[in-house]
């Protein structure tokens, strides 16, 4: 493999790397914290699957990770490969915006989607978590939190990324408009300690009435299906419900109690594209997958391995088939059940040829026109370019933290997990005495009655986290997912690249240098872009820098780890059965194998 890294970065491990694989052939867990991942893989020892394990990790981090903006008031992308019928599942894990909802509400009171309860939905991640562990876990909800649960109760030891994010002056301010958010993460009126026990009685609280009510139901005779769908109503439609509508009802906010009690997460079939000889799964158009599926099939046509890796070529044409994805996801995608998304047409070959043909391989594009999948015309007809303003913003995953879990069980089942809430400490505000951080994600949502992602009752604005589970001639071949709001799918398609085109292994691709581009509308409100603006780690070497500035980007070089996402992908060897883990150094993320 060419490399185009400096030679002062190699790692002690290979090229890149400075982590150790980590191996396994029974099971695997990772997580964006040790906590969580130990939680996963405590089930796993349990004699749990890879469900149960991916839902008590995700679980733990709603408890661990506010600092990594998820919370249990957030959202989830969910994908479950299921070995014995060699099927992946997909669960609807996106909040949906309150009934009374409105674009001309919202235009006529505001004239934006204001920051805080106003940019909220109803939380999604519960009810997804618990349809998954229903409809595919061996397991009880209450053997499934019970790792969540001390942590809450009895609290962790504040790690380092908690400590520092809590200090950042935008959290501790918003932090401090809230007496039920300073009471927790400002314990005394000062961020945690470094290693001080972090307590959160509230929560601990609220998942131990959903636990009890399971509890009742199976002493009545219900079955473990039933029962946790009793846990799951605690939340909705129970007490819990009840007092997060009234603190939400006090704060200003459009809910009412039937908002959450009618809120469902019903089973989607996912869509899927190839690229080579694999099949890459993701959830449907309420999350962004779909740009980083369509991406691929443009960068189909091109031979990226006799490029080198990170050379200037190859940069350059993932930049650009990206752009040409993100101007699709802005023409067409948004929550399937109020948009006719054209995803067959988006996904296909002809398109992508029809797409492919607009890059100049020596020549950035600012910002592309989207395509007519429908019609099959590479640009669609009568679009008219709106003006942009360019301002500066964080690379990578500084803006939207999420997280990511990944596990796989001695079966081959294997659970690609993605949990957010978005700017929860930001914005957001614990909900009473619910101990439930809500999300501010409704500020992905327009107020233009064209854009596909339009605001409306009962409508999911299209997400940004989003998760994917990969096939090899079909079969299991990897996880994928990472934190970073609209960078997930950029850095998604780089590390399933480096892999697949260059041939790194699973902890080398997750440590390889990164770039992030941002020439197309981000995702939260207001909705700003900047043309041609490419961030580039600082390991990428200064003469391929030079050459993409030549190209006509707009190059900015940050931190030589600079763009923040955390991946922690499982591989599966298909003819070994062994387990390859990576865990990214960028954040926290940590890989358990056994």
């Amino acid at each position: 493999m060419t490399s185009n890294s400096s030679e002062s970065t190699r790692g002690s491990q290979g090229e890149f790397s400075h982590r150790p694989m980590v191996w396994g052939t029974q099971g695997m867990v990772g997580a964006g914290t040790q906590l969580a991942a130990q939680a996963g893989m405590r089930i796993l020892w349990q004699g749990g699957n890879a469900v149960d394990a991916a839902v008590a990790g995700a679980l733990a981090a709603g408890v661990l990770e506010p600092t990594a903006h998820y919370s249990l008031g957030g959202e989830v992308a969910m994908l479950f490969y299921e070995a014995s019928t060699k099927k992946v599942r997909s669960v609807v894990g996106q909040g949906w915006a309150a009934q009374a909802a409105t674009p001309e509400y919202y235009q006529q009171q505001w004239g934006e989607i204001p920051p805080g309860v106003l940019s909220s939905t109803v939380p999604g991640v519960i009810s997804a978590l618990l349809a998954m562990q229903a409809n595919y876990g061996t397991m009880s909800f209450s053997q499934v939190v019970e790792s969540a649960l001390s942590f809450a109760s009895n609290g962790f030891p504040a790690y380092q990324l908690l400590c520092r994010a809590i200090a950042t002056t935008e959290r501790t301010a918003n932090i401090q408009k809230y007496p039920e958010s300073a009471a927790v993460y400002l314990p005394g009126g000062k961020p945690p300690v470094l290693g001080s026990m972090f307590v959160q009685k509230d929560l601990g609280r609220t998942l131990s009435l959903m636990a009890q009510a399971e509890q009742q139901a199976l002493a009545q005779g219900s079955n473990r299906e039933t029962a946790i769908d009793a846990a799951r109503d605690v939340f909705y439609k129970g007490d819990v419900a009840r007092r997060m509508v009234a603190a939400l009802s006090d704060l200003g906010a459009l809910y009412t109690y039937d908002d959450f009690a009618e809120f469902e997460s019903p089973s989607e079939e996912p869509i899927s594209a190839t690229y080579r000889e694999y099949e890459i799964f993701t959830n449907r158009t309420w999350t962004q997958g779909i740009s980083l599926l369509q991406a691929l099939k443009i960068l189909e046509g091109y031979d990226l391995a006799s490029m080198g890796h990170n050379s200037p070529q190859a940069i350059h044409l993932q930049v650009e088939a990206l752009k040409l994805a993100f101007a699709d996801r802005e023409r067409y995608a948004g929550d399937p059940a109020f948009v006719d998304v054209p995803v067959d047409g988006l996904l296909s070959s002809e398109y992508a040829a029809l797409r492919r043909s607009l890059i100049d391989p020596a020549k950035a594009q600012a910002t592309y026109p989207p395509g007519d999948p429908r019609g099959m015309h590479a640009v669609a007809s009568g679009h008219q370019a709106k003006e942009s303003a360019a301002m500066a913003g964080a690379a990578g995953g500084d803006q939207d933290g999420t997280t990511y879990i990944s596990t796989v069980d001695s079966q081959g089942n294997l659970v690609s997990v993605t949990p957010s809430s978005f700017a929860g400490l930001a914005q957001g505000m614990i909900l009473g005495d619910t101990g439930i951080l809500l999300n501010t994600r409704g500020c992905y949502f327009w107020l233009d009655p064209e854009n596909p992602n339009c605001i409306a009752p009962h409508k999911r604005p299209r997400t940004t986290p989003c998760t994917f589970i990969v096939l090899k001639n079909g079969q299991p071949f990897m996880s994928l997912g990472t934190p970073g709001g609209d960078s997930q799918a950029q850095c998604d398609l780089q590390v399933l690249s480096n892999i697949v085109d260059y041939g790194l292994n699973v902890q080398e691709a997750v440590e390889a240098p990164r770039f992030c581009g941002y020439s197309f509308p981000q995702s939260p409100w207001p909705h700003d872009e900047y043309p041609n603006r490419l961030v580039l780690e600082g390991r990428i070497s200064s003469s391929v820098a030079d050459s993409l500035r030549d190209n006509g980007h707009d190059v900015e070089i940050t931190g030589p780890w600079g763009i923040t996402n955390g991946f922690t992908p499982i591989l599966m060897d298909q003819e070994t059965g062994v387990y390859h883990g990576g865990a990214d150094p960028r954040k926290e993320s940590v890989m358990l194998g056994w």
